[in-house]
C-alpha cells in the first residue's frame, strides 16, 4: 500500500512539474522553430504601410534589393545594420519598418557613406516611416532598432526602402 501511495504521489508531482514548466515555457515567445507566426505579424504591419505608400507614388524598386529585417532584442541603443543601398541624387524614398504584434517601438534610420544620419523615424510606434531625398548619388546604410517591446521580448522587424514613381 505504501508503494502504491508513493506512486501516485510521485505522477501527481510530475504532474505538477509539467503543468508549471507549461505555463513558464508559454508565459515568453515561442520556440525558434515557430518564429514565422511572428514574421507573419510585422509583415502584416508592413504590408499596411506599403499599401498606404503605393497609393502615394512609391513602389519597390524593380531588380534591386530593398527588403530586410531579422529578429531583434531590445535595446534604446543598439541599431542594426539591414543593408546598404544606392540612391540617387533628386530622387525620392520611403524608408518603412515594422514589427510584429509585441513590438511597441520600432525605430529606422538612413546613414550617409560618411556615417552622418540623414533621415530618421524614431517616434514612439511598432511601426516607422521617413521619406528622404539624397542630395547626392551614393551608398546609403539602412539601419532599424527594436526600442521597446512588450516585456522586453525579442521580435521580428521588417524594413523596405520604396522609391517615388
Amino acid at each position: 500500500m505504501k508503494q502504491v501511495l508513493s506512486r501516485k504521489w510521485l505522477v501527481a508531482a510530475l504532474v505538477c512539474v509539467a503543468s508549471v514548466v507549461g505555463v513558464l515555457a508559454t508565459s515568453s515567445r515561442a520556440p525558434a522553430q515557430e518564429q514565422g507566426k511572428y514574421v507573419t505579424e510585422a509583415t502584416v504591419r508592413l504590408i499596411k504601410l506599403m499599401n498606404a505608400a503605393n497609393k502615394q507614388g512609391y513602389a519597390l524598386k524593380e531588380d534591386d534589393f530593398s527588403i530586410g529585417g531579422g529578429w531583434l532584442k531590445q535595446s534604446t541603443e543598439k541599431w542594426i545594420p539591414l543593408y546598404t543601398i544606392q540612391l540617387q541624387e533628386g530622387k525620392k524614398y520611403r524608408f518603412l519598418a515594422a514589427g510584429d504584434a509585441d513590438a511597441k517601438d520600432v525605430d529606422i534610420e538612413v546613414q550617409d557613406s560618411d556615417g552622418k544620419v540623414v533621415a530618421q523615424d524614431v517616434k514612439t510606434d511598432p511601426e516607422a516611416s521617413v521619406d528622404f531625398s539624397p542630395t547626392r548619388t551614393g551608398r546609403y546604410l539602412v539601419r532599424i532598432r527594436l526600442y521597446a517591446s512588450d516585456m522586453n521580448q525579442p521580435c521580428a522587424c521588417l524594413a523596405v526602402v520604396m522609391t517615388k514613381q
